[in-house]
């Protein structure tokens, strides 16, 4: 079994609390921790994961809009999943993830049985470099056990790099093949570098506090996508007040549109030592 299967394999809990659709329990990861707790996007897993796993869900992720509200342990995680609302083609579900009492995060997951419709895309694939010839990456960011999962080949934006702008563009896939689906893309949209992190010279703490995936290839897209390298486009349009927001669009190997992601990252100002001043990471 694959270690992102194996990490979110759920444990039906008998009693469920008030209201709750079902309820399960599971470990947080060694695989899949960060410096402080599990890897953002493993979370986000986890918390569609339980939805998934819940009875009389119906369709296919459409969207997952999650809020990252307290750091965890090594303890036990309990999952609660509460029904919103389900209509004949669109359920509205949502996550909690509990750990000793304490309510760490939470996720409204949008369920869609899938469409047929016209088709309108102005989105264009970028003009990357197929990821054959370029070189695997290594972070010069201190190890931490999740980086170990993915493997990563920039197209351009490197980290502590002092890069002109915030953006950036990477191949990234699992480390060990697994078939895409929505529970990987769902991780995988959190692999980008924290977009500050390329302006500066050295690394500053950051932390994501919301994170949405919007779930946009067919069924017969991600099946495509395979065990394959996904390209993706990151943005960032503004640091400041303690905040930055980053966007990327996630494209298969084919140049399909398989997701868009968001987050607004937490961030602590940089020393002196890195050249810009505190309280502004201003464009050059």
């Amino acid at each position: 079994m694959h270690p992102l299967d194996t990490s979110l394999a759920l444990q039906r809990v008998a009693g469920t609390p008030s209201g709750a659709a079902a309820a399960f329990m599971c470990r947080a990861p060694d695989r899949y921790k960060n410096a402080i707790g599990p890897f953002g996007g493993w979370i986000a897993a986890l918390l569609l994961q339980a939805v998934l796993r819940t009875p009389d869900v119906r369709g296919a992720p459409l969207a997952l809009d999650a809020q990252f509200m307290g750091g965890m342990d090594d303890e036990d995680l309990e999952v609660r999943v509460y029904l919103l609302r389900q209509n004949r083609t669109v359920g509205f579900w949502r996550s909690e993830v509990w750990q000793s009492g304490r309510f760490c995060s939470h996720a409204q997951v949008t369920m869609s049985a899938e469409r047929r419709s016209m088709t309108l895309q102005d989105a264009r694939v970028p003009d990357a470099p197929h990821p054959d010839t370029i070189p695997v990456y290594t972070t010069p960011r201190k190890p931490v056990p999740w980086l170990a999962q993915y493997v990563y080949k920039p197209v351009g934006g490197l980290m502590f790099s002092r890069a002109e702008t915030m953006d950036s563009q990477m191949w990234v896939r699992d480390a060990e093949l697994r078939p895409l689906d929505a529970l990987s893309l769902t991780a995988l949209c959190d692999t980008p570098f924290p977009s500050p992190w390329l302006r500066l010279a050295e690394p500053i703490p950051v932390s994501t506090v919301t994170y949405s995936v919007y779930f946009r290839g067919s069924a017969a897209d991600v099946a495509e996508a395979g065990t394959g390298f996904l390209l993706f486009d990151t943005k960032s349009s503004l640091a400041q007040g303690g905040y930055v927001d980053q966007y990327a669009s996630v494209w298969s190997g084919a140049g399909r549109l398989l997701a868009q992601t968001q987050q607004l990252i937490w961030f602590a100002d940089p020393p002196a030592a890195t050249g810009l001043p505190r309280g502004s990471v201003e464009a050059r």
